[in-house]
């Protein structure tokens, strides 16, 4: 169905045609438009949405809810059969008669838009099109180029823009070619090169590039709009079959063009937006409250390795090497190598991420390679050569790895051969255990690691002859870990339990340099303790994985049987983490009365002081070791007296009597014996919180860490 069309503007105000091609990815389509409706109302304008075949409910259902009352400013056109991208394009593009405007779906617009491309565009009789910044839009990208970055921390699409367009000079340098993620397009080139070339390009990626090179030929420019930011969300209408697609569409382009390659190259050399991507690094770094490192402080260049980021990861691990990292952007320069999934990414794929001042480079890992070397993280030529290629570019001092799962453990070897010194820091047992924790499937704590125990429990793969292989695979796991491992110039651990595992287990060198080290908490300002005198219930909480070796279960059946009115266990955690567990402690909260035990799901990380100092006591019932032991000492940070079971780096907070209590781990009578005793004497909570220690902070932690660095250097030179 073809509806009116609005007629053009003012001399100067001419009318544009915005061309959205539509196939699939309703949310982020849905995202698309409602950015172009608020943002486009400025500059008279007529929207062509082409719908390249039938789709889906989701899809047609946004079409309605953003388009329909809509006609004297909307054009829907539809494929009868899917015609592909370049099709469509050609379609919405023929309707029209003026300049138009090439949005993929999966992008967002910012304020003033339209008008500044335009603006752009008619700046010089000779340009065909204009191209505007873009987060992932090759070489219009920023905050690095020629990368797919995500959103920095904190920043949305409209501060992005507002950013870009305050620091734009409107230089509108020349490019090689036009980038389709947004792509100005005006009629004069339209009418003099034609349309994109459907036989050659049909499903899309390449045909702007060939159209430009038409454009170039007839003796017409290409330009980036300094002054314009759209957000691309990046392969949601293509999925992970992009890499295919442009590595043919890069072959069918040096055929029809032989300079057009070279071009781009010298394009890329000179690189004539680095200025305005340094202006905008330090309007971000000013927007997100960093400052810039004085070149002058003599800073270091600190990578940390990590197998997760946060927002996208938020384990134990992860929040601390964010931590630390954040800790020392004011005095350093800061990256992060880490692994995120996204099914919409192919395996392999990078982004890049801008965290507060720290470089992030995310690989994705999928876990979909059926290679069992690769993805049980023992050696993958992908992310080796992904670290060659980051390393070059930061250029560190020193390598801080917290973690290798969803990387592989060769990667130390990358590092190793740079000569590029290298603190290693054991956060849990993957270095022994493929499942992190030494905790078993029948719910038992395992001995110690040997092939053929390891085989049956956790096999790394299916593949025939799997009873050969799985022994086989783990005995290379071993033989790996203790190579890879043994090349890191200083160890930390986070208590002396874990640090006897890894020793016993042959990983570390005996003379090697270990630090055992408390790690920091956060200061929690303004915590409040809720008052007993007496008073009941009380409160014992339980904050943790909702997993079965953090022992939450162990918390509940220990309620069973306790009296409404006399005390209740508040449980936080992601109920999503294992649904089958989470399903188990449901079952047994039934048999408790009703109000026993509450599950509360998951907390804001700045919400944190104030869960734990709603409860009397925290209960860390680990079944699984534990190599610290965090959360507890949070929880006496913020005032909060802890009960623990006796396992692992637990045993060593020495808090039995004196500040809080122990229990025998996997016992839930045990722990039941402590709970009546503080029900029948409740006053024992007001002795253990005047009695809880001084905790290491963040900033004394991070303190010493610096001194191992410095260390490691000092030896290294």
């Amino acid at each position: 169905m073809e509806n009116s069309r609005a007629t053009d503007g003012a001399p100067g105000e001419r009318s544009i045609d915005v061309v959205i091609p539509v196939f699939g990815a309703a949310e982020a389509l849905d995202r698309c438009l409602a950015s172009v409706l608020r943002y486009t109302s400025e500059t008279p304008h007529q929207l062509i949405v082409v719908v390249d075949g039938p789709q889906s409910e989701d899809v047609e259902n946004v079409l309605a809810r953003n388009l329909d009352g809509r006609h004297e400013h909307v054009t829907h056109l539809r494929n009868e059969v899917r015609s592909g991208f370049v099709a469509s394009v050609n379609r919405g593009m023929a309707t029209s008669k003026r300049d138009v405007v090439l949005l993929n779906s999966d992008t967002q617009v910012s304020a003033g838009w339209l008008g500044k491309l335009q603006a752009a565009a008619n700046s010089d009789p000779a340009i065909a099109t204009v191209t505007p910044l873009s987060n992932s839009a090759t070489i219009c990208s920023l905050p690095e180029f020629l990368e797919d970055n995500l959103l920095p921390a904190g920043v949305s699409t409209e501060m992005m823009g507002e950013i870009v367009d305050r620091v734009s000079r409107r230089e509108y340098p020349r490019l090689p070619s036009g980038v389709g993620v947004c792509l100005y397009i005006k009629r004069s080139a339209l009418d003099g090169v034609g349309l994109f070339d459907e036989s050659k390009f049909g499903l899309g990626y390449g045909e702007e590039n060939e159209f430009c090179i038409r454009a170039t030929s007839a003796g017409l420019e290409h330009i980036a709009d300094d002054a314009t930011f759209v957000f691309h969300e990046g392969q949601k209408s293509f999925g992970p079959g992009k890499a295919k697609l442009t590595q043919k569409a890069m072959r069918k382009l040096r055929s029809i063009d032989p300079t057009y390659l070279p071009r781009v190259a010298a394009f890329m050399r000179s690189d004539p937006l680095v200025q305005t991507r340094e202006r905008v690094a330090e309007e971000l770094c000013r927007a997100q409250g960093t400052a810039i490192v004085d070149g002058g402080s003599q800073p270091l260049s600190i990578l940390h390795i990590v197998h997760g980021w946060p927002p996208f990861d938020r384990g134990g691990t992860e929040q601390y090497a964010w931590q630390l990292a954040h800790g020392q952007v004011h005095r350093h320069r800061v990256s992060a190598f880490a692994r995120i999934a996204d099914k919409d990414r192919n395996t392999g794929q990078r982004l890049a991420y801008l965290d507060n001042g720290i470089r992030v480079r995310l690989v994705v890992n999928n876990f979909d390679r059926r290679n069992p070397i690769a993805r049980n993280a023992l050696k993958d030529q992908n992310f080796e050569r992904e670290l060659e290629i980051y390393l070059n570019q930061m250029d560190p001092d020193l390598v801080h790895v917290h973690h290798l799962a969803g990387h592989c453990v060769s990667l130390m070897g990358v590092i190793a051969r740079r000569k590029i010194p290298i603190v290693y820091q054991a956060q849990d047992w993957w270095a022994l255990c493929a499942r992190s924790n030494l905790w078993r499937p029948n719910d038992t704590l395992c001995q110690g690691p040997k092939p053929n125990r390891c085989a049956r429990c956790l096999p790394l793969t299916n593949l025939p002859p799997r009873t050969f292989l799985n022994p086989l695979l783990y005995r290379l796991r071993r033989y790996l870990m203790r190579r890879q491992l043994q090349k890191a110039d200083a160890y930390v651990m986070g208590s002396h339990t874990i640090r006897s595992w890894y020793s016993d287990a042959g990983l570390l060198d005996p003379m090697a340099p270990v630090h055992v080290l408390e790690y920091g908490v956060p200061t929690f300002a303004g915590h409040h303790t809720p008052p007993q005198n007496g008073a009941c219930p009380i409160t014992f909480g339980f904050v943790g994985s909702l997993m079965p070796h953090k022992g939450a279960h162990i918390a509940v059946e220990a309620f069973r049987g306790i009296t409404p009115g006399a005390a209740r266990l508040v449980v936080w955690g992601d109920p999503d983490a294992d649904p089958a567990y989470t399903a188990r402690l449901a079952h047994l909260a039934e048999r408790s009365d009703p109000g026993v035990v509450e599950f509360k799901g998951v907390f804001e990380e700045n919400r944190k002081a104030q869960v734990l100092g709603s409860f009397d006591a925290l209960i860390v019932p680990s079944v699984g070791l534990e190599s610290f032991g965090i959360v507890a000492r949070e929880a006496m940070a913020a005032g909060v007296p802890v009960i623990v079971s006796r396992r692992g780096a637990l045993e060593e907070l020495e808090i039995d009597g004196v500040c809080g209590a122990e229990f025998a781990p996997e016992d839930p009578a045990d722990l039941r014996r402590v709970i009546d005793r503080l029900i029948e004497s409740p006053n024992t909570l007001d002795t253990w919180r005047r009695a809880l220690p001084t905790i290491a902070t963040v900033e004394e932690h991070n303190d010493e860490i610096e001194e191992i660095y410095r260390q490691v250097l000092q030896v290294s030179r």
